[in-house]
């Protein structure tokens, strides 16, 4: 590997980075992976419990107390909790945002990264409770506070106007030095003995792994390929890092020596493999992987061999850590479930439809509001339903082979049209909604989606590629046939007016090259660019014809808006803090529905309507989890999916695993 000086300041170290990175030889990929995976499946115990959501989970040097980042109390906090379980007690007060904590060497601190006072900042509270002190300050966005092992020294990445850097900061005398100028770093890791930093940067043009001696100041570039590499850590001897790369295609987990060498693939094969762990006698590796659109925790050797699955099961796995004794993993788990429900506008309250009937998603209501199809996938993929509100239960409309997406009513209630792959490709279909007999629509060896009715019934709009790369909008009879091509500009999500004279849609393809509402006769001619500024999304047609409901990011969030169709002026009807999302016209078009995320992320997503004549805006869903999509029953009520679960921490035992796998 090629050697480089880097210029160093003083400070508490004795040494400061200042980064000069520049290209290194590649190193030489010559492993030959073979993994075959077993699988093998210990018990899981769960160590918290409730509705919050509790994750960041970290153990302490002695391995009896977990400290963990939680909202149980209404806001993030601090959380410690026994590792055999017990009451948790929190050790910070409520914040708006906290991440990161972070364990000091000898257990007595914890460091963790909030934003209270200011923007965010890496704070220090004792482990066994007391006032939090500020550890950083000054301006940007800071992350992964890592302590020295001395534990003298915090070291975090700063990104300040979109440029990340290395710093430190010194406990208890509120000095912070920066260490890197390329505006390219990340991840930075102590070596267990102190003595170096690896982190990684892209300065060289991939994400490399680069490692500096705090005293000399030597910079070695340890890997250079053509894949991105992240997840870097050292081994517990010191002697390798771990990290994850996608050097050959999709993300594995690979190891290289810190000194310098080939890098050695430990996985291989279809899994997005990625966030590597050591155990604490570095024999293993845990990790997460993404298989078969599953994502589950393995182990495998660190010197090569077969991996183990761990965990098999659609909850999500995060935040990765080994007991102190190598015996057993810790990970926070997402367990979630979405129903169906109904809510009157006038008094809002909602009830019930379906239940315990798995994933439910994309519910849409029949024209005259007598019956809602939606997706399930209770049978393991997922399938047309058809509820009726009159009473009784679900009815099952399709028997997929493969997936099934976007279900949507005729306008007279006889069939529900759909794309599926069902025929090994992406394609419109159309199913019966009293005898279930099923007909291919559309037959093309290119990917059909998003079908939607003409007024009439008699022909579907939809979006293909079939023209090219892009999609664009295309029109077939609804009993099969060619397809004709309504636009050549790049578009999507065509919405038919009222008449069925007209079709407005999505492109990109106007002077701002922002996404904006364009229209264009069915019948043929030029297309009309309605909306400028901004980026815009999900345009609706009102009942009348004469208005278009969207949503318009101005670049601090989406918000609804309405505009004339003959030219005018735009009105914004929402203009609280927040995305607010997927306009729908109620069927007389006095009011729109819309998604609100109203605590500024996606955890908590509202159902809202406001009036198009006055504005007035009225909450119908109060922060009960996240509603997925809605549609109108009537003027006065809708149905929507509601998700709605939580992370807790468990803890699995993977020691009796692991002498299998040594014994085999």
């Amino acid at each position: 590997m090629m050697m480089q000086r880097w210029p160093w300041r003083g400070s508490r170290w004795g040494v400061v980075l200042l980064a000069i990175l520049s290209g290194c030889a590649a190193p030489t990929l010559n492993s030959d992976p073979t993994a075959t995976r077993e699988i093998v499946l210990p018990v899981a115990t769960q160590l918290t419990g409730g509705p919050s959501t509790d994750q960041f989970a970290e153990l302490s040097p002695d391995g009896t107390l977990v400290a963990f980042v939680s909202d149980r109390n209404g806001t993030p906090q601090l959380w410690m909790v026994p590792v055999q379980g017990g009451i948790p007690n929190p050790l910070t007060p409520s914040h708006d945002f906290l991440v990161a904590p972070a364990w000091s060497p000898d257990g007595s601190r914890l460091a963790y990264v909030s934003d209270n006072e200011e923007s965010t900042t890496v704070w220090v509270v004792l482990a066994d409770g007391g006032e939090p002190a500020r550890v950083t300050s000054g301006p940007g966005i800071v992350a992964d506070p890592q302590w020295s092992p001395d534990g003298t020294t915090i070291l975090y990445t700063r990104n300040t106007e979109g440029k990340a850097d290395l710093w430190s900061a010194v406990v208890g005398d509120g000095v912070s030095t920066r260490l890197t100028r390329h505006g390219t770093v990340s991840r930075g890791r102590w070596s267990p003995d102190g003595s170096r930093v690896a982190f990684l940067s892209d300065h060289g043009g991939t994400r490399s792994i680069f490692v500096a001696s705090l005293a000399d100041g030597d910079l070695r570039q340890v890997t250079n390929d053509e894949g991105d590499e992240s997840s870097v850590e050292w081994s517990p001897d010191g002697r390798l890092f771990v990290f994850t790369s996608n050097r050959t295609g999709n993300p594995d987990v690979w190891t290289v020596p810190v000194e310098g060498g080939s890098p050695t693939p430990l996985t291989s094969g279809a899994g997005n493999d990625t966030q590597p762990r050591w155990s604490p006698n570095g024999a293993w590796i845990a990790f997460h992987s993404i298989l078969d659109d599953q994502a589950d925790i393995w182990i495998v050797p660190a010197s090569g061999g077969p991996a183990s699955r761990v965990t098999d099961d659609k909850a999500g796995q995060a935040h990765l850590r080994w007991s102190t004794d190598g015996a057993s993993l810790m990970f926070s788990m997402s367990e979630s479930r979405t129903d169906l429900w109904s809510v009157s506008v006038d008094n809002g309250i909602p009830v019930a439809l379906v239940s315990e009937h798995g994933e439910v998603s994309d519910p849409v209501a029949s024209l005259d509001g007598t019956q809602v199809a939606f997706l399930s996938g209770r049978r393991g993929i997922d399938d047309i339903y058809v509820l009726g509100l009159g009473g009784g239960e679900p009815r099952r409309l399709t028997t997929n082979p493969g997936g099934t997406a976007t279900p949507r009513w005729s306008p007279d209630g006889a069939w529900v049209a759909f794309e599926s792959s069902r025929g090994g490709n992406t394609d419109l279909w159309v199913v019966s909604n009293t005898e279930g007999d099923v007909r291919q629509v559309t037959t093309h060896e290119a990917r059909d989606v998003g079908p939607v009715w003409s007024p009439d019934g008699r022909s579907l709009a939809f979006s293909s590629n079939r023209g090219g790369a892009a999609l664009d909008v295309w029109i077939v009879s609804a009993e099969g046939g060619d397809a004709r091509r309504l636009t050549m500009q790049g578009a999507s999500r065509p919405r038919w007016s009222p008449d069925g004279q007209s079709i407005v849609y999505l492109s990109a393809s106007g002077d701002d090259a922002q996404s904006q509402i364009w229209r264009v006769s069915v019948s043929g001619g030029g297309p009309e660019q309605l909306t400028d500024g901004g980026y815009t999304a999900q345009a609706e047609y009102s009942p009348d014809g004469e208005t278009i409901a969207y949503q318009n990011h101005d670049g601090e969030g989406f918000d609804i808006h309405v505009t004339p169709v003959g030219g005018g002026m735009a009105t914004r009807l929402s203009v609280e803090a927040g995305d607010d999302t997927s306009p729908r016209w109620s069927p007389d078009g006095t009011s729109i529905a819309f998604l609100a995320a109203t605590d500024g992320t996606q955890d908590i997503q509202d159902l809202q309507v406001v009036s198009v004549r006055t504005g007035d805006v009225h909450r119908l869903t109060e922060g009960a989890g996240v509603v997925t999509a809605f549609d109108w029953l009537s003027d006065d009520s809708l149905v929507y999916s509601l998700r709605s679960g939580s992370v807790n921490l468990w803890t699995i035992e993977v020691d009796q695993l692991l002498q299998r796998t040594f014994e085999n």
